[in-house]
C-alpha cells in the first residue's frame, strides 16, 4: 500500500502544479490583454496659440521706368534720378546704409521688334531703390507724399512696403509652451466627458509657424499662429 501511494502523491502534486501554472499563465494573458488594449484608448487634440506683434522691419521698394532712343541719354537719367531719389530719402531722415540703389535692367526693344518703326522709344529701364529700416512710422508718413514728390521732379514712381517681423526665434518657446498646454487642456475635458484621464503624452508633433498681415489695411501689425497636435493615452 505504501509503495502504490508513492506515485500518487506525485502524479497529484504534478497535476496541481500543471493547473496552477495554466492558472497564473491565464490570469498574466488577461492583464496583458487589458494592458495592450488600453494602450489602444487614446486622445488626439490639437493646441492653438496666438499672437499679435508689431513688425520690427520694414522694406520699402521705390520702382520706376525711363525710356529714351539713346541708351547713353537713358543711363545718364536713371543716375540723375536715384541722385533725387537718395536726396530725397536722406533728407527725410533714413541713413546712408538704410538705402540701397539696385542696378537698374535696361531692355533693347529693338531686338525682339518685328518693326521697329512702330517702336516710339528703342531702350527702357527698370530700376529700384530700396530701404531697409526699423523706422516704420517715417517709412509710412513718407508714403503719403513720396510719388507726389517725385511726379513734380519728372518721376513717375510707384512704392511698396513689406512689413516684417523678425523676432520669431525670441517668442517661439513660450508660444509653443501655450500650444501644448492649450492641448492638455482639450485633452481633459475630452477625458471628463468620456469618464476617463488622460495618461501619458503618447505622440506630439508641432505645426509652422505663420506669420501674417492682421489684415490689409494693418499691414504693420502681425498675427503669429502655430498648432500642436498631441496624443494622450486615456486610462
Amino acid at each position: 500500500m505504501k509503495g502504490s501511494q508513492i506515485p500518487f502523491k506525485k502524479n497529484y502534486i504534478l497535476g496541481t502544479s500543471i493547473v496552477l501554472a495554466a492558472l497564473v499563465l491565464g490570469l498574466m494573458a488577461v492583464c496583458a490583454v487589458r494592458t495592450l488594449k488600453s494602450f489602444d484608448n487614446t486622445v488626439k487634440v490639437r493646441g492653438l496659440c496666438e499672437k499679435e506683434v508689431p513688425a520690427d522691419r520694414v522694406v520699402w521698394r521705390i520702382n520706376y521706368g525711363e525710356k529714351s532712343n539713346s541708351l547713353a541719354e537713358l543711363r545718364t537719367t536713371v543716375r540723375q534720378n536715384n541722385d533725387v531719389i537718395v536726396k530725397h530719402l536722406r533728407d527725410a531722415g533714413f541713413t546712408e546704409d538704410e538705402i540701397k540703389v539696385g542696378n537698374a535692367s535696361y531692355e533693347d526693344r529693338y531686338s525682339w521688334a518685328s518693326n521697329p518703326n512702330q517702336i516710339p522709344f528703342r531702350y527702357n529701364a527698370s530700376q529700384t531703390v530700396t530701404v531697409f529700416t526699423k523706422n516704420l512710422d517715417l517709412v509710412r508718413k513718407l508714403q503719403q507724399t513720396l510719388e507726389t514728390d517725385l511726379v513734380n521732379q519728372n518721376i513717375l514712381a510707384s512704392t511698396w512696403a513689406d512689413y516684417q517681423y523678425l523676432g520669431l526665434n525670441d517668442i517661439k518657446p513660450s508660444m509653443i509652451a501655450e500650444s501644448l498646454e492649450n492641448a492638455r487642456v482639450a485633452a481633459n475635458e475630452f477625458a471628463k466627458n468620456s469618464h476617463s484621464r488622460i495618461g501619458k503624452m503618447r505622440t506630439a508633433s508641432q505645426g509652422y509657424f505663420e506669420v501674417e498681415d492682421l489684415d490689409e489695411n494693418t499691414p504693420q501689425v502681425k498675427k503669429i499662429r502655430v498648432v500642436t497636435t498631441v496624443e494622450y493615452y486615456l486610462r
